[in-house]
């Protein structure tokens, strides 16, 4: 992988972005919000393997939220684009959130429109053309489809023959380079290199703050590494039981009371969490 080769994505994505979102609103969310800050719980939940993976409890779990919607906060916080979110939701049945938290962290969505503060807050030093540069040093390194980039995520898949040291090694090259940008590995495959103040946790903490929710009133649920950041934010937490080898082994080093290990796979561990936390208790 060249450089040259990053030239040609970067003006391939530039095009792609230009005719996505040339109509798209963004503008910072409206009066609609206000309404929100009435709630009484935020949920803040991965999709793949997480919230989806067994439809059985899905459908439980949706039904159980249903019934108390109009007093919580609802946010998909996922590695996908909003484009695939969107389809995945169709395809799984999903109920329609108050927020979308997509390409781990680097966008936030409300109502089809991209928040333009988040926006801004991400851009400041953010050298996308530099860090490229970077990342096509290494070999091990190609690039995920067009749909997954967006102007403040660098995506790739890991060669299989790779290993960890690698990224390791890329973590370092960056930040010798003085370049603001972290890198975040998950799945065994997927790496993604974001502005430094970028990720689920980060975004969750940026709705916490404009929503004015307490940690005791907030619930994050993951479980993959690219959830790790989730779970440093002062909030309950639900790993699942289905989690992968990078959450649990930072549960076993980082881990607090306030996050519950649940046996149930998928929604089935969300619903442990919430009986175990007694989450609607006041609702």
């Amino acid at each position: 992988m060249t450089s040259s080769l990053f030239d040609v994505f970067e003006k391939k994505l530039s095009y792609f972005y230009l005719e996505t979102f040339s109509t798209t609103d963004y503008n910072s969310f409206g009066t609609s919000e206000k309404a929100l800050q009435r709630m009484k719980v935020l949920i803040v939940t991965d999709l793949d393997n997480t919230l989806v993976g067994d439809d059985k409890a899905l459908q439980t779990l949706n039904n159980k939220l249903s019934t108390v919607r109009d007093n919580i906060g609802l946010v998909y916080a996922t590695g996908r684009s909003y484009g695939s979110t969107r389809y995945l939701m169709e395809e799984a049945g999903l109920l329609e959130p108050d927020y979308f938290i997509t390409g781990v962290g680097s966008e936030i969505y409300r109502e089809g429109s991209l928040d333009s503060e988040w926006k801004t807050h991400l851009s400041q030093d953010w050298d996308r053309q530099s860090i490229c540069k970077v990342a096509s040093e290494f070999s091990e390194l190609a690039l995920q489809p067009q749909p997954e980039q967006n102007p403040w995520k660098i995506s790739f898949f890991l060669h299989p023959a790779a290993t960890e040291k690698m990224i390791d090694n890329l973590k370092l090259r960056l930040q010798h380079s003085g370049l603001n940008a972290q890198v975040v590995f998950s799945s065994g495959r997927d790496v993604d290199i974001l502005p430094q103040n970028s990720n689920k946790g980060n975004a969750t903490i940026y709705l916490q703050q404009r929503l004015a929710v307490s940690p005791e009133k907030t619930l994050v649920c993951g479980d993959s590494g690219n959830d790790i950041s989730l779970f440093e934010v002062n909030a309950r937490g639900v790993i699942v039981g289905n989690a992968r080898s990078e959450l649990l082994n930072w549960h076993r080093n980082f881990g607090e009371t306030r996050h519950f290990l649940a046996k149930a796979h998928c929604a089935g561990g969300i619903l442990e969490a919430i009986a175990h936390f007694d989450l609607f208790a006041q609702i």
